[in-house]
């Protein structure tokens, strides 16, 4: 087949700024199609919408800009996953209490013999 797929499967990673964007552009939307339509019903006249089409119309529509508000507000809050390149720089092997520079840890205490003070 000249279209033939990896094996490999492909990650996307996870962006919650662009997800919360959405949500952010959807909840504004509907704020002004809720804005549009209390106009409407406050202007009057023949297509202005009845008292019941009026009160679903405005629980739907706040319902939607609460909801997707609440949703935008805990995308940003949501921290951005690592990628493998991240991942790997932030897995280095451990060490058995020693620095990298190979001076001590904190908690350990000098030997006599390092120090070179004897009793």
């Amino acid at each position: 087949m000249p279209f033939k797929k990896d094996d490999k499967k492909q990650k996307h990673s996870f962006s919650p700024g662009a997800h919360g964007t959405v949500y952010l552009l959807g909840a504004l939307y509907l704020a002004y199609l809720l804005v549009t339509f209390l106009q409407e019903a406050y202007k009057g006249g023949e297509d202005a919408p009845s008292l019941p089409l009026l009160i679903v119309g405005i629980l739907v529509l706040g319902g939607g800009v609460v909801f997707l508000g609440l949703m935008a507000w805990r995308m940003s809050r949501v921290q951005p996953e690592a990628t493998e390149d991240e991942e790997s720089e932030l897995s280095e092997p451990e060490t058995d209490g020693e620095a990298p520079d190979g001076d001590e840890g904190e908690g350990d205490e000098p030997d006599e013999e390092e120090t070179g003070e004897e009793e």
